[in-house]
């Protein structure tokens, strides 16, 4: 077999692997899914599974990797002269993620919500708060000048957006992801900012 099938061949597995848990996640939620179901559901057997992933979770992260990566590279607060405001439009970023996560709802809602991954949940808020608090520090937003300190306002931030994401997810219609923007910016964004320093 030749490099390029080789290649060929486990993309196709992966991906194969790929569908089966974003299926299933959806149909039954994230926890109540084992790597039977899905090498059963992807067509290939254990040892192919493990040969491509340590765990679930493993093959979890690299589903939702690619969904959550305009939010770790978007350069919250890195120009502390310019930041969002009220009245100001939402980033296209912001939009966008919110437009894929609401394409794949059942997904993200048996992972994000009940019955999904407790450990995600957790990994995500961890994970986002300490990208914040080291944007906070990029935006050179002097501690003695800040109100709370920007460890609380990263972790708060964090929650918070996590906690909305979820709520909207499980939301029967949902409203549209531009309106979604904009009520979580106009809540938390002037209280964050007011209290690390960059005031109203």
């Amino acid at each position: 077999m030749s490099g390029n099938d080789e290649d060929l061949r486990v993309r196709r597995t992966r991906r194969m692997l790929r569908d089966a848990l974003a299926d299933l996640v959806a149909e039954r939620g994230y926890e109540a899914v084992s790597i039977t179901a899905l090498t059963e559901r992807a067509l290939v057997n254990r040892t192919t599974f493990y040969a491509h992933y340590r765990s679930k979770y493993d093959l979890l992260l690299e589903v939702v990797g690619g969904t959550f990566q305009s939010v770790r590279e978007y350069p919250l607060l890195q120009d502390a002269a310019d930041p969002w405001r009220p009245g100001k439009v939402p980033p296209a970023w912001l939009i966008d993620f919110l437009t894929d996560l609401d394409r794949d709802a059942p997904f993200y809602r048996g992972v994000l919500g009940e019955g999904g991954s407790e450990r995600l949940r957790t990994d995500l808020r961890t994970y986002f708060a300490g990208l914040l608090e080291q944007r906070i520090s990029r935006a050179a937003v002097p501690h003695e000048g800040a109100r709370v300190p920007p460890r609380a306002v990263a972790m708060i931030l964090a929650a918070a957006g996590l906690g909305s994401l979820t709520w909207w997810l499980e939301q029967d219609p949902r409203d549209p992801p531009e309106q979604v923007a904009t009520w979580y910016l106009e809540t938390v964004a002037p209280g964050a900012l007011r209290v690390i320093g960059i005031g109203f």
